[in-house]
């Protein structure tokens, strides 16, 4: 059956979104080194043309190669990678010698928006930004009191309409911020919260999505679950299993880092001292030792999970979660969720077994984004996994996100 249009004429954004600038050189990870920087014809043009020095020219003929396999998928060129896989026109001072002589308007556009994405949805054109960025994480670790969104008109030439394929999807809005108040309660842990949004949306995923009515009174039946004082002892008696969490963890690196590198091997390293001499197929990781290092990321952390919760927050906004084409694509939406908290969560204990310090917690969120935000593939393939191997259930989603 048709579904009455919705006319999207608002942007909606995190609060901290327009307080967000580029550190320069003065990243530690910068986003001009450890993956293909790729363009569409017009960008590549207006590089061309914009070039005015013999040097900038120069490093141009030789780092900007065509992709002439990519024609199909509008992608024209790339800035090629020097040994230490860094691009051409980054100089030593870590800034970019394009935009240094050029201007930020000369950058192709992969380079101009990122780490910012912008997709319209049923309720905004919404704006977000990747934690692929230490910028971004600096920005959540200073929001002790949580993550805000504003909203403001649109102009009128960017107002759209969306076109719902079911009532849930017409719905989205209030569903969506009622995911987002559950992530945000803090009168729950953040695993529970975690849980109850996996409860809610088993009941959601029930419902006839044909019909606004059952929506609506599960909307208001959620809420009341959400400030039942029951909701946590029950969430609390939800199955844990360290071992398993652990054996996921070790997956997962191994599949976002599938190639033999730094900082592979020291996450390796943290958890198995000895790990060169074992078959990584027969890995066991030093449980004790990893009990350890979570103490130490508790105390860096101040014994406090609001830097996970913007996290976790930015992430459900910046993946437009939850996915409501289909009761079994909303299922899918929150598994891929949990499987990105898992993660998260032990590589940031991970990050201790070098140093205890925000940077290096910084740096080994940057690098598993990139690994595994920013590769919708990979990112694909390990949730697929889970439901290949029934472990796709609430109760192994408890396993998940309880470490």
């Amino acid at each position: 059956m048709p579904y009455e249009k919705i006319k999207i004429e608002t942007a909606l954004m995190p609060a901290y979104y327009k307080e967000f600038h580029c550190l320069a050189s003065a990243c530690q990870d910068t986003c001009c080194a450890g993956w293909k920087i790729e363009f569409n014809k017009k960008d590549y043009l207006a590089i061309k043309r914009a070039a005015r020095t013999d040097e900038l020219k120069q490093k141009l003929s030789e780092g900007m190669p065509r992709l002439r396999e990519r024609e199909h998928d509008n992608m024209y060129a790339e800035f090629s990678m020097d040994t230490a896989g860094k691009c051409h026109l980054l100089r030593e001072d870590g800034l970019c010698a394009l935009q240094l002589e050029c201007g930020p308007d000369t950058l192709p556009r992969v380079c101009r928006i990122f780490p910012r994405k912008e997709v319209y949805t049923a309720h905004a054109r919404e704006f977000s930004l990747s934690p692929a960025c230490e910028g971004v994480l600096a920005l959540l670790w200073d929001l002790p009191e949580g993550v805000d969104f504003v909203e403001e008109p649109l102009h009128p030439n960017d107002v759209r309409y969306f076109h719902p394929k079911n009532e849930a999807s017409a719905h989205f809005a209030p569903i969506r911020s009622l995911f987002i108040d559950v992530l945000q309660e803090r009168s729950l842990k953040l695993s529970q919260r975690l849980l109850l949004l996996g409860l809610l949306t088993q009941q959601l995923q029930a419902l006839d999505w044909e019909q606004a009515e059952p929506l609506e009174d599960w909307l208001e039946r959620a809420v009341v679950t959400l400030h039942s004082p029951a909701v946590a002892d029950q969430m609390g008696r939800m199955p844990r299993n360290r071992q398993l969490f652990l054996a996921n963890g070790l997956h997962v690196l191994l599949a976002a880092f599938p190639q033999p590198g730094a900082f592979r091997d020291e996450m390796l390293e943290v958890i198995n001292e000895n790990w060169k001499e074992q078959d990584l197929r027969k890995f066991v990781i030093q449980g004790g030792r990893y009990q350890a290092l979570e103490e130490q990321l508790d105390e860096l952390m101040g014994h406090s999970e609001w830097f996970f919760e913007n996290l976790m927050v930015s992430l459900a906004f910046h993946l437009q979660f939850p996915v409501l084409n289909s009761p079994e694509e909303l299922w899918k939406s929150y598994v891929n969720l949990c499987n990105l908290y898992s993660f998260y969560r032990f590589a940031a204990v991970c990050a201790c077994g070098k140093e205890v310090s925000r940077a290096r917690l910084t740096h080994v969120l940057v690098q598993v984004s990139r690994a595994l935000l920013h590769n919708s593939v990979r990112q694909s393939n390990l949730r697929e996994e889970l439901f290949k191997n029934d472990s796709a259930t609430l109760a192994h989603m408890a396993i998940l996100v309880g470490g």
